[in-house]
């Protein structure tokens, strides 16, 4: 009960900063000795902090803010991206305290070398936390494609290529060998990119009020995060937004996953870099996904016409599939990402407007918006969620001797 009660005070003041213990109490349901006994408890271990009394002159004794402290635990979150790898670093004032990309000169993304980057990647971040201070309960990658989550696996990855990859225990074994014996490594998790990015992406308009969010994905494939009720949702097996592989034309193009007419043969990046030649800057793997979506822009602005011709044939097909995917799962909101957003001039008008037209009711009409945070959002998602343990057990943290 004692850390449950615990856990529920540090989830409350994380959404509801500055507040007094007696608003704590009121506001928990906890009584004022509970709470005064359990603050302590978490001041104790560095997990909040006090702000300065409020003297602005009101009647009776000021209050005291209470506020998730920062920088004492941080989450690490880590995405592997193809190209890229990019890792950012959350405390749990949610804000992100360090971000990192590196580029993974290895076209074939084979698993043995990616998971040496990625260790060192982590490695170096453990080491630089470990200087500060700063307990890291646990750390999540973010992958592309489906997780067998009974064993932390990369069950299938169309992006990567990869088939049955025991991605976390292979990080695992690789931190532990750059940090040396005698020191432990955080628990590694793994998660699909585009859920890690709506659990970021949701952060900011819970603030808003929107609990139903549909979060898309516009990279190599069409992957999507799904928030319904404020939860994020998985399905029976985890595999709940793989929408990319949605049949929009049975008899059409070959994807990568083995099968023909899938969303993203004609809507996945794929679908506009093909028209180039092997060996244009736009098909090099090697080369980041911002980096050739850049390009993109560039060549559309410029006035590339085969480039703007594939670009309305993808526009037209997120229309027809948002239509679908708007009526059955009815969402405030729709985020665009990745290419769809640098994009939002093509996309975002033309396919608000024909999900507009397709309204059953006029009080379910869906706000289309780009994504604010860029190629950050999983890996920020990831470091959010790498937090969780602390969240649910606070006594993860160590109580310090200096406070």
């Amino acid at each position: 009960m004692r850390i449950s009660n615990m856990s529920l005070i540090l989830r409350h003041l994380q959404t509801s900063p500055a507040l007094s213990r007696t608003r704590l109490a009121r506001e928990t349901g906890l009584s004022k000795a509970t709470v005064s006994t359990l603050v302590a408890e978490l001041c104790s271990r560095g997990l909040l902090i006090e702000e300065e009394p409020d003297l602005s002159g009101n009647v009776g004794r000021p209050s005291t803010g209470l506020r998730t402290a920062p920088r004492t635990a941080a989450g690490i979150g880590l995405e592997i991206s193809g190209a890229s790898l990019l890792l950012s670093i959350a405390d749990l004032t949610g804000d992100v305290i360090a971000r990192r990309c590196e580029l993974v000169d290895d076209a074939t993304h084979h698993p043995d070398t990616m998971i040496e980057h990625v260790a060192a990647m982590l490695s170096q971040a453990l080491e630089q936390l470990t200087q500060q201070g700063t307990t890291v309960p646990g750390i999540v990658l973010a992958q592309p494609g489906i997780i067998d989550y009974t064993d932390n696996t990369v069950h299938y990855s169309s992006t990567l290529e990869w088939h049955d990859v025991a991605v976390a225990d292979g990080v695992r074994e690789a931190v532990a060998r750059r940090i040396g014996p005698g020191r432990s490594v955080p628990a590694i998790t793994l998660e699909n990119d585009a859920k890690l990015a709506a659990v970021a992406t949701y952060e900011r308009y819970a603030q808003d009020g929107v609990h139903n969010l549909l979060y898309l994905s516009g990279g190599e494939g069409i992957g999507a995060g799904i928030i319904a009720d404020g939860h994020l949702l998985r399905g029976w097996l985890g595999l709940t937004g793989e929408v990319g592989h949605m049949p929009v034309e049975p008899e059409g193009l070959a994807c990568r996953c083995g099968r023909r007419g899938c969303w993203e043969t004609r809507s996945g990046l794929q679908a506009l870099t093909s028209t180039y030649p092997p060996g244009d800057a736009v098909r090099d793997e090697t080369t980041s996904l911002d980096e050739r979506i850049e390009i993109l822009r560039q060549r559309f602005d410029a006035g590339d016409t085969e480039l703007a011709r594939r670009l309305r044939l993808s526009q037209q097909a997120l229309a027809r599939a948002l239509a679908i995917l708007a009526d059955v799962l009815n969402p405030q909101v729709i985020v665009l990402s990745g290419y769809l957003a640098a994009f939002a001039d093509v996309f975002v008008s033309p396919t608000a407007s024909i999900l507009k037209d397709r309204l059953l009711d006029q009080r379910a009409a869906v706000r289309l918006e780009t994504s604010h945070l860029g190629q950050w959002a999983s890996s920020h998602g990831a470091a959010l969620v790498a937090l969780e343990s602390v969240l649910d057990n606070p006594t993860l943290v160590d109580i310090r001797p200096t406070c």
